[in-house]
């Protein structure tokens, strides 16, 4: 019985030295990992900047794409909170236009609460500017709280067709905005992505049918948008190569009922229907 216990302690002894060494290897080793993700963790928080506190109204500022200053113009709503994502809308100047002067021409149709709207320098078809509108609205969420689910993107000419081949035209960009808006402009050098899934823009092309820039670019846009299941709106007016003030504030009110989330009712007018009385409220 005395050698059975003296063999028995010793072992005993061992195996609790041998679990007391495991233990404390692996309280060690948690520790070692806690001290090299922790400082990771608080790093991150520590260095993420916070969004500047704009002030409501015309405003002005700079964002840094492919290491240049670029600049742009913007109407700052009325209770916009950097704590608070909001609805954005990014304008594209026409060929020879500024940021400054076309965010004064949409402001004027926006209504009487606009969301808020951002004009971009560099835009149109003339300033070297592919793939632009998507480089700003990454740098602009740097400066802006922006509702990801929110945001459109609203182009006139050389700014329209731009926005066809940077956008409409590729599907990570289309799948960003919900609404594409091509005035006095319509599909440029390429066919439209395949449709974007679990979500994708609707495509609202607005121009006059006697205007070059939308005469044969707006049929054959709707054409290529529909046969891959875009939800497109065609507005025609006889009003030039312009931004036709009834068109623009219906366009503007249909952005203002997606983001409230109401019923819309915007639908596609033709000229020659308007003509007969059966194409929408205008005639």
């Amino acid at each position: 019985m005395r050698i059975r216990i003296r063999v028995r302690k010793p072992a005993l002894f061992v195996i609790g030295v041998l679990g007391l060494l495991a233990f404390t290897t692996a309280v060690e080793r948690a520790y070692e990992i806690a001290g090299h993700i922790a400082p990771r963790i608080l790093a991150a928080d520590d260095t993420a900047p916070a969004l500047p506190n704009w002030k409501k109204g015309d405003q002005t500022g700079t964002v840094s794409i492919d290491g240049h200053d670029e600049t742009f113009a913007a109407l700052v709503p009325s209770g916009y909170s950097a704590k608070k994502p909001c609805a954005v809308v990014l304008l594209l100047h026409g060929n020879g236009g500024k940021a400054a002067d076309f965010l004064q021409t949409c402001k004027a149709l926006a209504g009487k609460t606009p969301p808020l709207l951002i004009s971009l320098e560099r835009c149109d078809n003339q300033q070297k500017a592919e793939g632009y509108a998507p480089k700003y609205l990454t740098e602009l969420k740097k400066q802006f709280a922006i509702d990801d689910t929110k945001v459109f993107v609203l182009g006139f000419s050389g700014g329209g067709f731009r926005l066809w081949d940077d956008v409409v035209c590729k599907a990570e960009e289309a799948a960003r905005f919900r609404g594409v808006v091509l005035v006095g402009s319509a599909k440029q050098s390429f066919d439209p992505a395949d449709k974007p899934t679990p979500a994708a823009p609707t495509v609202i092309l607005v121009g006059d049918p006697k205007d070059s820039n939308f005469t044969d670019t707006a049929p054959a846009a709707e054409k290529a948008l529909l046969a891959k299941a875009y939800e497109v709106i065609v507005l025609e007016h006889k009003n030039g190569h312009s931004m036709s003030a009834p068109d623009m504030k219906d366009v503007f009110t249909w952005i203002d009922a997606v983001i409230d989330g109401k019923k819309t009712t915007l639908a596609t007018r033709r000229v020659e229907a308007e003509k007969e009385g059966k194409g929408g409220k205008k005639k």
